[in-house]
Parts: structure tokens; C-alpha cells; sequence
């Protein structure tokens, strides 16, 4: 048996938990809680303006960049803290509406949701067969299993 292999989950479990991690976790149920209090266009909104104004200062954003050059290399600087912005956006506002997933509806005339192409998905189970559905991270990508579990499928996401 080798000495230098990692405890067992059992016994890390039971590790205390740093107050830094408490301190993170609390104020994240606390903006959680905040964002639930607000409309969700609000919510929303305001979530896309905080990703806007922070993630771009982060230094994850650093590796975008990088990336960004040399896969857009005709980009100037300002398009490409450009994309930065709006990725982080997109990114503030799917975290802001979780708290307001429960209650977003897919399908019916009130719906928020372009939904297209459920014939071929009608077909299918209609004539019992099984189905692999795939969608990009475009906008809030949560919405996906959250329509599919209200249009009654059993799914396995990844």
C-alpha cells in the first residue's frame, strides 16, 4: 500500500471547513437571495453589469486573451476586451437568474425561450427511440435541462 496516496473521502469529510470558505459561501447564498428578491429582467441585468464591470479585472480573464490573439489575430486590443465584456455578461446574468430558474417556463405564450425543430424530438420518442440532444453554451445555458424535464423527458445531462 503506498504511504503518500490521498486520505479517504471519509475521513476528508470530516476536515473542518476554513472560514474563508464560510465567509465565500455565505455571501454567495446572501447575493443569491438578494438576486431571488428581484425581477428577473432586473436580476438579470444587473448581474450582466457586475460580470461587465469585474470579470474583465480578474485574472482568469488574463487566459482569455491569450487565447482570444492568436485564435483572432486581425482583432484589434479594444474588440477583443470587447468580447471579454460580453462574455463576462453573459456569464453575470446566468449566474443572476439561477435563483429565478424554478419559475422561468419554456414553453407557452409568455415564454422567454426560442424553442425550435420539437417535431423531429416528437418523432422520435413517438416511435420509441432514444435520442441525444445537444445544445451550445449560447445565453443561459441552464435553460436546456430546464426544458426538457418541462416537456416531461428523462434526461442525463453532462
Amino acid at each position: 500500500m503506498d504511504a503518500t496516496r490521498a486520505r479517504p473521502a471519509a475521513e476528508a469529510a470530516g476536515a473542518p471547513v476554513p472560514w474563508a470558505y464560510r465567509i465565500e459561501a455565505w455571501g454567495a447564498a446572501l447575493l443569491f437571495a438578494l438576486l431571488g428578491c428581484l425581477p428577473l429582467d432586473a436580476a438579470s441585468a444587473l448581474g450582466g453589469m457586475l460580470g461587465r464591470h469585474i470579470g474583465p479585472r480578474l485574472s482568469v480573464s488574463n487566459r482569455a486573451r491569450r487565447n482570444l490573439r492568436p485564435a483572432l489575430p486581425e482583432l484589434s486590443s479594444p474588440q477583443i476586451e470587447g468580447i471579454l465584456r460580453g462574455m463576462w455578461d453573459n456569464l453575470g446574468r446566468v449566474a443572476a437568474e439561477y435563483p429565478h430558474l424554478r419559475h422561468i417556463r419554456v414553453f407557452g405564450a409568455e415564454s422567454r425561450v426560442e424553442t425550435s425543430g420539437l417535431e423531429h424530438l416528437d418523432q422520435a420518442l413517438a416511435a420509441g427511440r432514444r435520442v441525444i440532444l445537444f445544445g451550445g453554451h449560447l445565453g443561459n445555458w441552464e435553460i436546456a435541462a430546464l426544458a426538457a424535464g418541462q416537456y416531461g423527458l428523462d434526461i442525463a445531462q453532462i
